[in-house]
């Protein structure tokens, strides 16, 4: 099997489901019992990483594995049918203990992210490619650019002015990806390095969504590489793509 099955579909989306309950439980534990920020932040990172990567070997033994919290030896790149996990995207604020954090589990064929799930329990929503939500109409209000606190200064206002827009500044990427999926922002930009499991599964779901995905030059991602960095990411409505590339050239 390596074209992915509607299991593959059903798989993602329970397993970012069932991992962000586990990481509510974990997070409101941690708060009642005044748990130091990296003690909690670390507890949240492992604990995930533990249950996908048993779950995935269980349900899918003979798939590659690519984890932010686990080992790689390179073998996955020899594999067409790859998964790739961030246990805890945004892991910092989970450890504050608030709501900008997600989990992403995605599946690449040869290299192009074909299922994908994003559990954002702040935001109330498990989107995915088993389960796409229609885009809400924003003709009507103020565009919204949503970017990193790190990247406000630079690609988040040079887009936030060309758009003419509301700019928002938040944690994880995968958040910050659903803000638009969700119909509360126009543009998520990261115009910088990421690691793949940053942005895979968000990809992937833009991606099924009807959104445009690319690199902030407007390329495709190609997922699933030796050294798994992606060269920053867009995802924007699609009206909205060009001016928006235009603006970061």
């Amino acid at each position: 099997m390596v074209s992915p099955s509607e299991a593959d579909h059903e798989l993602a989306h329970a397993l970012a489901e069932q991992t962000a309950e586990r990481l509510v439980a974990v997070q409101q534990r941690g708060i009642d019992l005044r748990v130091a920020r990296w003690s909690l932040e670390r507890d949240g990172d492992i604990s995930s990483h533990e249950f996908l990567a048993a779950e995935l070997q269980r349900e899918r033994p003979t798939d590659g594995l690519l984890s932010e919290e686990g080992d790689d030896d390179g073998s996955r790149t020899e594999q067409r049918r790859v998964w790739i996990v961030d246990p805890l995207d945004g892991s910092s604020g989970f450890g504050a203990g608030n709501h900008e954090w997600a989990v992403h589990v995605a599946m690449v064929v040869d290299g192009e992210p074909v299922v994908g799930a994003v559990g954002a329990p702040g935001l109330g929503l498990t989107s995915s490619t088993k389960q796409v939500p229609d885009l809400p109409d924003r003709a009507d209000r103020r565009r919204i650019v949503v970017t990193g606190r790190t990247r406000v200064q630079v690609d988040g206002f040079v887009v936030a002015n060309a758009l003419d827009a509301e700019l928002v500044a938040c944690s994880s990427a995968g958040f910050k990806a659903m803000l638009v999926m969700g119909g509360h922002a126009d543009v998520y930009v990261h115009d910088g390095p990421l690691y793949e499991w940053d942005v895979c599964a968000p990809v992937a779901v833009a991606l099924a969504a009807g959104l445009d995905a690319v690199t902030t030059r407007g390329e495709r991602i190609v997922f699933n590489q030796r050294r798994p960095v992606v060269d920053g990411v867009l995802i924007s409505r699609p009206e909205l793509t060009e001016s928006v590339l235009a603006a970061l050239r």
